[in-house]
């Protein structure tokens, strides 16, 4: 098989959320999103959309303050203080940096230079994007027609998005995945690798976060939950959920 993948600085940043920059530590960036917590006006590190380097510099400004040394923790415990401080990444903060690596080598732009936020009303409101697009980009900005277009599975490439809207029991959850790396078979998509930022009942308090998993096609003419996912509950959160497509920012 032949394969493409995403460029290696988008690469290198999903590797930096797998593995955040601690020294001497191995450990993954944890699932955080603030719908619950309802904060504001925080910084995107406290809201779950910050980078793997803001995750390891507010952890370590956490500890300054509450005198813990976290070369003195294991890679667990270590995992369980970022929980407990609730650092960590949603999906849509996830995929707005590996997206911003990507176009940064790619397109030498930024991807705050080409969101457009249609959901902004008011001249205060579009400012306040202006000045903080990390901290107002989620699911919805990612999927909006005049960002991304719907993409066929059969034409499905590396920085392209699984987004799924609408999904969990009051169908008020959404969801962004982004492609990692394609495997082909006579020019045909066989297998979809992509990453993101999740938390299932399964994973407890300590288990969530950045997730690798992959999507063998069966059939390019069937939709894309009718495919082999490795990840089984994604593909019934899909199910359950009022739409699930492929998109690829315009």
């Amino acid at each position: 098989m032949i394969s493409k993948t995403l460029s290696q600085p988008a690469l290198d940043m999903i590797q930096k959320y797998l593995n955040l920059p601690f020294a001497d530590k191995n450990v993954s960036c944890p699932y955080f999103n603030n719908r619950r917590s309802q904060v504001r006006g925080a910084l995107r590190v406290l809201i779950g959309k910050g980078t793997p380097q803001d995750i390891a510099d507010e952890a370590i400004i956490f500890s300054m303050k509450e005198k813990i040394d976290l070369e003195q923790l294991s890679d667990e415990e270590l995992k369980k203080y970022l929980v407990d401080h609730n650092l960590g990444s949603d999906c849509s903060g996830f995929v707005y940096h590996v997206l911003n690596a990507e176009l940064e080598t790619t397109h030498k732009k930024s991807l705050r230079h080409i969101l457009h936020f249609p959901h902004a009303k008011n001249i205060i409101r579009k400012l306040l994007i202006k000045l903080r697009p990390v901290e107002n980009c989620g699911v919805s900005t990612l999927a909006h027609e005049k960002n991304s277009s719907k993409i066929e599975l059969q034409n499905i490439q590396p920085g392209d998005l699984i987004i799924i809207l609408n999904a969990g029991p009051q169908q008020d959850y959404n969801h962004v995945m982004i492609i990692k790396k394609i495997e082909y078979e006579h020019t045909l998509p066989k297998i979809i690798h992509y990453t993101h930022s999740f938390q299932y009942p399964r994973d407890g308090k300590y288990g969530h976060g950045i997730k690798q998993e992959k999507i063998e096609i069966i059939d390019v003419q069937k939709n894309l939950l009718e495919q082999n996912w490795n990840e089984g509950q994604m593909r019934e959160y899909g199910k359950n959920a009022q739409s699930i497509k492929i998109q690829r920012l315009k």
